[in-house]
C-alpha cells in the first residue's frame, strides 16, 4: 500500500470515528502504521505536523521505489 492510499484510508477512520486527539497523537499513529523502511528513515528527520510527515513519507517512498528498479 503506498502512503498516499494509507493517508486516505487513516483519515476516512477518522472521520468514521469522529474521534478528536492531539496531532502529536495522530502523528504517532500514523508513524506506526508505516512500513519498516519508511518508519526507520522518517524517524531520523525532524517534521512539525502531519502534512509535513506525509510528505516526508511520500518522497522517501519515491526513493525507495527509485533504488529498487
Amino acid at each position: 500500500m503506498s502512503i498516499e492510499e494509507y493517508k486516505q484510508i487513516m483519515e476516512l477512520l477518522v472521520i468514521r470515528t469522529e474521534i478528536k486527539v492531539e496531532s502529536r497523537i495522530t502523528m504517532d499513529r500514523f508513524q506506526s502504521g508505516l512500513q519498516y523502511e519508511i518508519w526507520d528513515m522518517v524517524e531520523l528527520l525532524s517534521y512539525n505536523d502531519l502534512n509535513n510527515l506525509i510528505q516526508l513519507c511520500i518522497k522517501i517512498e519515491q526513493q525507495l521505489k527509485k533504488n529498487i528498479v
